[in-house]
């Protein structure tokens, strides 16, 4: 099916491998002969703080820049980085959002709040009703290697149905941008992404 354009924005922080799941999605996109634009945002990525990576893909892509509201997909490695990047959503907007908060350091040294799983769902559910939190780090634990989480949701989103790029062109990809003593470990934790994202669309499609 040709695709005229499909915006995804990934978000979340230094060291969680958001540049990193941008260019395995980009090149499966290539591979299926889309025209692909994307950018990319970031403080101190270095020392945890926040990223985010922009996808566009399609026959009318142009800038790389995602308009405000306009996002198909928000994939978050950090629950409170979806919130941080909420204007890019609208009520169409699937958020796929790892279950993990990275508290700074200073929100506890200045009695700071910091907002929990369910006020982060609270939020974003007067964006979109499409909200899915998804224990990532401990099924890429399980997997085998805890920094393969970036992997077990390019699975999760896959398996939802909500992003239209084949399963085996992702496989190829996840191939060529991991490490290559890290190939295994990177495929069972796609695989289980995949589970979980299969399982999520057929729960996507009994809400629908």
């Amino acid at each position: 099916m040709k695709i005229k354009s499909f915006n995804l924005l990934n978000v979340g922080v230094g060291g969680q491998g958001v540049i990193r799941a941008i260019q395995i999605l980009s090149h499966a996109a290539l591979l299926e002969g889309h025209k692909v634009r994307t950018a990319e945002t970031h403080g101190m990525a270095q020392r945890g703080g926040s990223v985010a990576s922009y996808l566009r893909f399609g026959s009318l892509v142009e800038g790389p820049l995602i308009p405000r509201g306009m996002a198909d997909l928000v994939m978050s490695f950090e629950a409170s980085e979806a919130v941080r990047n909420f204007n890019y959503a609208g009520p169409e907007t699937y958020f796929f959002i790892n279950n993990h908060l990275i508290i700074p350091p200073m929100i506890h040294q200045l009695g700071m709040e910091y907002p929990n799983i369910e006020q982060i769902h609270a939020f974003l559910s007067d964006v979109s009703p499409n909200i899915f939190f998804i224990d990532a780090n401990n099924i890429a634990i399980e997997a085998g290697n805890l920094r393969t989480m970036n992997v077990v949701m390019l699975g999760v989103i896959s398996g939802s149905g909500k992003l239209p790029i084949k399963v085996e062109n992702l496989q190829e990809a996840i191939k060529l941008f991991v490490p290559k003593k890290a190939i295994e470990v990177n495929k069972v934790a796609f695989k289980f992404g995949l589970e979980k994202g299969r399982s999520l669309r057929r729960e996507i499609y009994e809400y629908t």
